[in-house]
């Protein structure tokens, strides 16, 4: 059992509780979410995965190496896995980043930094690199030049801001699109 996501952040600012099962065997997963709200109070968002599963994202989706680099889990977890890029998925994973560029002046701080965390992650991802919540946020500050805490709490230079992150999202949907157009997967 893997807990992870934002219940591990620092401060309150959670909704729930992700919580991964590896096994190999079929599991309800609402009886497990029922246990952790009854608990808890907490709702629980739970994924139930094989070992396998679990590797194969950790091999192709950004997403999953960031959740997975903050974690508490009943037995170490060592992973070591080689990227492989999947851009029809990176392809799906950005779409949702393109929210930022049509809805910035109606989205909160934390909804902005989500969106700027998935794009960054997709194109440290592209480019081979480790992806986890520290490289994220380091990445943000360099491309940027705003911290986490300026986005969270919602001050940011709309113009320059804007500007770059488009920059960023033209061309990691670039490199997607060339690759999906030469018959990558």
């Amino acid at each position: 059992i893997i807990i992870t996501g934002s219940f591990l952040e620092e401060g309150f600012h959670f909704n729930d509780i992700d919580i991964i099962v590896l096994t190999e065997d079929k599991i309800n997963f609402n009886i497990i979410n029922n246990a952790v709200v009854n608990k808890t109070g907490i709702n629980g968002h739970v994924l139930v995965l094989s070992g396998n599963e679990l590797v194969r994202g950790l091999e192709s989706d950004p997403l999953y190496q960031m959740m997975l680099s903050r974690c508490v889990a009943q037995k170490r977890f060592i992973y070591k896995t080689k990227p492989v890029l999947n851009y029809k998925l990176l392809d799906l994973h950005l779409f949702k980043s393109k929210t930022l560029l049509d809805n910035f002046d109606t989205l909160n701080g934390r909804e902005k930094y989500k969106l700027v965390r998935n794009l960054i992650a997709i194109y440290l991802h592209l480019n081979k690199k480790k992806i986890t919540f520290e490289s994220v946020d380091s990445e943000i500050k360099k491309t940027f030049g705003v911290s986490v805490k300026e986005i969270k709490d919602n001050v940011l230079d709309k113009k320059d801001f804007m500007k770059k992150y488009k920059l960023m999202y033209d061309k990691s949907f670039a490199i997607i699109l060339r690759e999906i157009e030469h018959g990558s997967k």
